[in-house]
């Protein structure tokens, strides 16, 4: 038997007031800019930082909503995507080395 979701009533989610969330959009959004530049010339490196980039502020969302012991999972997790961002900026070489090292910088 499906259980019926709650009507939506189109009010923000809380977690996206926080600051936490949003500096991880921010920084996802950085890693989608390095991997568009980077993915000509590399495109295994820019798949793994969209990839990586797009878990940090799903987690971060479930580790903010939730209030059991998933939330420890979501910060573990979290923390894993944050790390394969920074390895994945790592690799990036040539002209975008800068900007792949301030992304590793702020990961």
């Amino acid at each position: 038997m499906s259980e019926e979701l709650p009507p939506y009533d189109g009010a923000r989610p809380a977690y996206k007031e926080h600051p936490l969330w949003n500096e991880a959009m921010a920084l996802t959004h950085a890693a989608y800019e390095l991997a568009a530049r980077v993915r000509p010339e590399d495109p295994l490196t820019a798949r793994h930082l969209r990839r990586a980039a797009v878990a940090i502020p799903a987690h971060v969302a479930g580790a903010l909503s939730s209030d059991d012991d998933s939330r420890r999972d979501h910060v573990s997790t979290a923390l894993s995507a944050l790390a394969e961002v920074s390895r994945q900026a790592d690799r990036v070489r040539g002209v975008e080395r800068a900007a792949a090292a301030e992304l590793a910088r702020r990961a």
